[in-house]
């Protein structure tokens, strides 16, 4: 009898520029004994701590890349999306990784079932602040322009901003910084047919059941790696919460 398909979603790994951090060798491990055996991963977003440029990060992570490639010339699907830590990512990533790009809000159909995956800082609009850092960030010029500076002067701002963010997140109410219902609410009537939503960004693992006309709706929440990950497994169309350690 064959075994039925499996597929893990995940997110905000936050790999670290030293390959033998603990997390860079959890996700590599991960890679050789859960993901070897899956037919699909989908990574939504923050796989790297920082990466302000395909030909910064491509050498910084060549390692991880690597074990990426070989997982999908092993036979695995591998779906990566852009996060607030790594939403440079380019075509030169995705060649060197052998993954697929994901949409910033991607319906993706899995064992049957139809999921929305989101890396899940577009829900937080209730930080303004955020949300508008974020457009400035995302806009294709700015990126255009910022991707021709020196490779030293990239590195530089992208260290400072990684320090601001860290500061920003300690000074800023929690609530702030979650996702907002509303938002939420609005997303998932944009897709009534489509009973899933999995997102990451905010480090809260949790299944949550939306409320009202929605009730029928789940919100599935990635946890971040540290100390353990908490990943989603479908199997047979079922997803659940699981952890690796």
């Amino acid at each position: 009898m064959l075994n039925a398909p499996v597929c893990y979603i995940l997110a905000d790994v936050h790999l670290q520029p030293d390959h033998q951090d603990p997390i860079n060798l959890a996700f590599i491990r991960f890679l050789t004994e859960w993901a070897v055996q899956a037919d699909q991963i989908y990574i939504l977003g923050d796989l790297f701590e920082a990466w302000v440029g395909d030909d910064l990060g491509t050498i910084t992570y060549a390692e991880e890349i690597a074990a990426i490639k070989a997982l999908v010339q092993q036979g695995t699907q591998v779906f990566i999306g852009h996060g607030n830590r790594d939403f440079l990512l380019k075509k030169t990533f995705y060649q060197a990784s052998g993954a697929h790009p994901l949409e910033d809000i991607t319906k993706a159909n899995i064992q049957g079932t139809d999921f929305l995956l989101l890396h899940g800082d577009q829900l937080c609009s209730d930080d303004q602040a955020y949300q508008k850092m974020r457009r400035w960030f995302h806009h294709p010029l700015v990126q255009w322009l910022f991707l021709r500076l020196p490779k030293s002067k990239r590195k530089q701002i992208g260290e400072k901003l990684r320090v601001k963010s860290a500061t920003y997140s300690q000074q800023k109410p929690i609530e702030i910084m979650d996702v907002a219902n509303q938002a939420v609410e609005s997303l998932m009537q944009s897709y009534p047919q489509i009973k899933h939503l999995v997102h990451g960004h905010t480090h809260r693992p949790a299944k949550h059941r939306l409320d009202g006309k929605l009730s029928n709706k789940t919100r599935w929440v990635l946890g971040d790696w540290r100390p353990e990950a908490q990943i989603l497994k479908i199997e047979q169309g079922q997803p659940g919460l699981v952890s690796f350690k």
